[in-house]
């Protein structure tokens, strides 16, 4: 699976970054990558979430300081 993340910095300066079938290897990278922009920015972030069989029975949580991929 290749693991992608469009990236697309738009007229008004909202950065918009696209993901679709992220390994769960590299989902809680892309999470922290997310949310290192959203902190360098200093702006706020939006997350629009896309149906996928994986997230039916998993959540992305933050335990201890660390994101975790956790059974729902």
């Amino acid at each position: 699976m290749a693991d992608i993340m469009d990236i697309e910095i738009m007229e008004d300066g909202v950065i918009k970054v696209r993901t679709k079938d992220v390994s769960e290897a590299n989902h809680i990278n892309a999470d922290e990558l997310l949310a290192e922009l959203e902190m360098a920015m200093g702006g706020e972030r939006t997350t629009e979430q896309i149906e996928h069989d994986f997230w039916k029975t998993r959540a992305v949580r933050r335990v201890n300081g660390k994101v975790r991929i956790v059974k729902a």
